[in-house]
């Protein structure tokens, strides 16, 4: 604190401009405090996957910090796997299985040396948005630590309600923020975010090939006949 001290007094001048230095040598401290993590994209975890069954590591935005901290978030498609994504953009496909939308949000929190942690997972929709302690999940794996992780649906009926509602048939952009505290729940120590855009894929052509050229001349004879009965 005395050096920034030293450095608005060197200002000088009015008591507004020693404030503006003030807010100045903050915010440029503040910058380099912020540079010291590391957030990558696309990449695989230290810790390495361990949920559900079959998992599938990589692909995940990543924010490392010094003394083992790992905490990252990515899209993946239910039972299949994790997602490619541009930068820390994922696409995922509209539509249901089994009640649930087709795609899943996966996060990671290695707390490394940091006592007592707190996470704050913050999920914005259309609707509305919603945050909590992510590791306090029951069923994260594995059970009883030292590190956090879980698959989670935005169809689980406690997670669509919290948003103010999911849909899994229709296109929008949801945004998941995870950020990891120190013991006191004030000083951010981590924090990563991705976006997932979900859209309309394509389906096949119904009858392609020679059985759909069948079909579609089989329509045009029952038109024709219907057509000629009717004139």
């Amino acid at each position: 604190m005395n050096h920034i001290n030293s450095l608005v007094g060197f200002l000088g001048g009015s008591k507004m401009l020693r404030r503006f230095g003030l807010y100045l040598v903050l915010a440029l401290f503040g910058s380099v405090a912020t540079a010291s993590a590391a957030v990558v994209n696309d990449v695989d975890i230290a810790t390495g996957w361990t949920n559900g069954t079959g998992p599938v590591g990589g692909h995940f935005a990543v924010d490392t910090v010094n003394g083992g901290i790992e905490i990252a978030l990515r899209a993946s498609l239910r039972t299949i796997g994790p997602i490619t994504p541009v930068g820390n953009v994922y696409t995922a496909p509209v539509g249901t299985s089994g009640g649930l939308a087709l795609w899943n949000f996966d996060f990671s929190i290695n707390p490394g040396q940091l006592l007592n942690p707190v996470s704050r997972l913050t999920i914005t929709g259309p609707n509305g948005f919603t945050f909590f302690n992510a590791i306090l999940i029951p069923d994260n794996t594995p059970t009883g630590g030292p590190f956090y992780q879980n698959s989670e649906n935005l169809g689980f009926p406690f997670l669509s309600a919290a948003i103010g509602g999911f849909d899994p048939n229709l296109v929008g952009t949801y945004k998941f923020d995870l950020a990891l505290f120190s013991s006191d729940n004030r000083t951010t120590v981590a924090d990563v975010n991705i976006v997932v855009n979900t859209a309309a894929v394509p389906g096949p052509v119904v009858g392609a090939g020679l059985p759909g050229v069948m079909m579609a001349l089989a329509g045009l004879v029952a038109w024709r006949r219907r057509k000629a009965q009717t004139a």
